[in-house]
């Protein structure tokens, strides 16, 4: 008894003296964290992918040539960049201290590596090769510097853009031919200031600290290995599930958040937002022009006449998206502000439209008919009910009749592969150069699940290539002024709203901030 009571007196001696030393200290932050994703990836293969999901996962595992800082590029893994006059070769000068995740070093044979698999048929790349351009070849100069040969003259900042994108981002030599095409977006190796750890069947994706990591970008605040111990990205569809685990403590950060959520969390002091605005393609009701009814183009221009972005924007959304008139979103370099003023508001405009083509309303119905046949046809939607809803009921107001379908990503990216499986489908596409047009408008790219519109034109082609070759900076955003105005022009899309992310997270999170108006940069995060 006496020895128990000597030593409950030592331990109460122990735990004073150590609460005298230190307690006055707050306990260590956590270095864990845990994000909640609205949406999965389906491969972190960056040359394979066009998963924006995907790409807020690989943006921490792999690395850039490039970073792209606001409207200008600083170091990654090049530190000195430079082309000749026609814009047909670029050389990159690279780090010589960069190691991959599986101890390969990252050299110019490296870099000559990872292009050749991108631009190789057989990867089935579905943005990566795009990004590319026009590749012709490339070659190790010496041990680090590559030179990078195009098959026609590309814009430098184009090019600086797509090398600062994570889909061209740098791979592994060594595991790429040990893991193959088909099985590295499931044991991705990069350089980044994070290891792939694991992918659960449960789409709980876990990066580990890269502890040798020691070449950050001048972008960024730190310097050596992160903060973070570990990052896990969890996938949550639902949006008001994603707010609850913010605010139950599951989560730290929840992604995208919706209206509801964003207004709880505004006026909570445990919580704070972030915002971005989303470069690129807005949000898009695409109109396929082989449609037989969707091929008259007063009909699409009755379309764009009669659908109001401001009502849809200040109503359903409360004001936290913006309207949108042409095929770039506003925070997109080279946007033209003059289409929005090409398709006012104007139902007695869209009317006589439809008029003019041989559409004459039935009363009973009030539906308008040609020939015995109705003005009827469908809308697809893969994430949102609300906006194609709105889009129904405006486009009754003119006598048409439109069928709203809200369907997987899986199935929008199938049936529009097909002319003939649907007449029009609601996507976006975020990118932060103006040749997001050329991806989207193109006609080789009809049938690939891009050019929804299926618009085939030798001469938008031509002006599409003649802008992806403008060296001249100021003449290659006259050149894209031109391309939107022509798109307006042919009608071959509603374009709907700019999207803005908001992102919740705990107030104690600092550094955390939103690249391209879109993806979480966490490599300066820390737990105050």
């Amino acid at each position: 008894m006496k020895t128990r009571t000597m030593l409950l007196s030592l331990a109460i001696l122990l735990i004073a003296v150590s609460a005298f030393a230190g307690g006055s200290d707050e306990a260590e932050p956590q270095r864990t964290l845990t994000i909640s994703m609205p949406g999965e990836a389906d491969t972190l293969d960056p040359h394979v992918t066009g998963a924006r999901r995907a790409y807020t996962i690989m943006m921490n595992i792999f690395e850039t040539l490039v970073y792209k800082d606001g409207d200008t590029f600083q170091p990654g893994l090049a530190t000195d960049w430079s082309w000749n006059d026609e814009g047909t070769v670029y050389t990159f000068t690279l780090r010589d201290d960069v190691s991959f995740h599986d101890g390969t070093p990252f050299n110019a044979e490296a870099v000559v590596y990872n292009l050749d698999r991108i631009a190789d048929p057989a990867l089935q790349s579905r943005f990566a090769t795009s990004a590319l351009g026009p590749y012709g070849s490339s070659r190790a100069v010496d041990e680090f510097t590559v030179e990078i040969t195009y098959s026609a003259p590309i814009s430098a900042s184009l090019l600086l853009d797509a090398f600062s994108q994570a889909y061209l981002g740098m791979i592994s030599p060594a595991a790429g031919e040990q893991f193959g095409y088909e099985d590295f977006g499931r044991n991705p190796v990069g350089t980044g200031p994070f290891i792939f750890e694991e992918w659960t069947a449960q789409n709980r994706v876990t990066l580990l600290r890269n502890e040798d990591y020691n070449w950050a970008s001048p972008v960024y605040e730190s310097e050596g290995p992160a903060w973070l111990e570990s990052i896990t990205f969890f996938t949550i569809p639902e949006d008001s599930t994603r707010a609850a685990t913010l605010e139950t403590g599951e989560t730290d950060v929840a992604l995208e958040l919706g209206e509801e959520a964003i207004a709880l969390l505004e006026t909570d002091a445990e919580f704070q937002l972030q915002r971005g605005d989303v470069p690129g393609s807005p949000v898009i009701f695409w109109m396929n022009v082989e449609n037989p009814i969707l091929s008259d183009i007063n009909v699409r221009r009755a379309i764009l006449h009669a659908f109001d972005q401001e009502t849809l924007a200040n109503t359903i959304f409360q004001g936290r998206v913006t309207p949108t008139f042409g095929p770039l979103s506003p925070a997109t370099l080279g946007y033209n502000p003059a289409v929005e003023e090409l398709y006012p508001y104007d139902l007695n405009r869209a009317a006589a439209l439809l008029e003019e083509s041989g559409w004459v309303l039935n009363a009973e119905t009030g539906i308008r008919e040609k020939d015995g046949v109705p003005l009827a046809f469908d809308i697809n939607d893969i994430t949102e009910r609300r906006r194609i809803e709105f889009f129904q009921a405006q486009m009754r107001e003119i006598g048409i009749d439109v069928e709203a379908n809200a369907i997987s990503s899986d199935n929008l990216f199938a049936i529009t592969r097909e002319a003939d499986t649907y007449a029009m489908a609601s996507t976006w596409w975020a990118y932060s150069d103006p040749d997001v047009l050329r991806v989207l408008y193109h006609s080789s790219n009809i049938g690939t699940g891009f050019a929804i519109s299926r618009y085939n034109d030798p001469e938008l082609d031509a002006r599409l290539m003649a802008a992806l070759s403008e060296i001249d900076p100021d003449a290659r955003i006259e050149r894209y002024y031109e391309i939107q105005e022509f798109i307006m022009d042919r009608a071959l899309l509603v374009s709907v709203y700019a999207r803005q992310i908001h992102d919740g997270m705990r107030a104690n999170i600092t550094g955390y901030r939103i690249d391209r108006g879109q993806y979480p940069v966490l490599y300066d995060v820390r737990f105050e």
